[in-house]
């Protein structure tokens, strides 16, 4: 269980984050609030990409799943090489596959980056979080770009991974909430 308590963060003088608390534990827990309310500033501050300017984060383990707002691929690469560039001695090419089938790209190791459409990158993207051996995933609008079809797949493959950890997900959707049987934090202005 990681704990996030008083948070808050300001920037220019203009309060983002302002007594901020959340708790997240094993399963999905859905952080929504309009655009510029602070989700992002929340998530960088959780990894430590960020320094609030008050309170404390206790129990965040030493490995975080992450996917980030941009999907952050090397396009010269192939799919598997990505992976296994992110996973190291985790990768596990049966498991990779396993992964992008379930997120409808089964057969797509030996693809490169450069040639896959942007929902294909993200879900790219999204199998190199899920795969990653770490007790807390956290994933900045994981289901931006994709179809309907996909964004389900893909909402599948994360609740599946979510059982044993804990899994913070930003949305905009109320749709995603109930489909990934999530508890529901909204973030306030401020």
């Amino acid at each position: 269980m990681i704990e996030m308590k008083h948070i808050a963060k300001t920037f220019d003088g203009k309060a983002v984050l302002r007594d901020f608390s959340l708790t997240v534990a094993e399963g999905v827990t859905c952080l929504m609030a309009p655009s510029g309310r602070g989700k992002t500033t929340l998530l960088r501050i959780l990894l430590g990409l960020e320094t609030p300017d008050a309170g404390e984060i206790i129990g965040k383990p030493e490995r975080v799943a992450v996917l980030f707002q941009e999907d952050r691929l090397m396009e010269t690469l192939t799919v598997g090489l990505n992976l296994r560039l992110a996973l190291g001695r985790a990768y596990d090419p049966e498991k990779a596959e396993q992964c992008l089938a379930a997120l409808g790209l089964p057969g797509s190791l030996r693809l490169t980056v450069s040639t896959l459409s942007g929902g294909m990158k993200r879900r790219v993207a999204l199998a190199r979080a899920l795969l990653y051996p770490a007790p807390l995933l956290v994933l900045d609008e994981p289901f931006q770009g994709l179809d309907e079809d996909t964004r389900r797949l893909a909402i599948q493959a994360v609740k599946q991974s979510a059982r044993g950890r804990a899994a913070l997900v930003v949305t905009h959707d109320l749709e995603d909430v109930a489909l990934l049987g999530g508890r529901l934090v909204n973030l306030q202005e401020g």
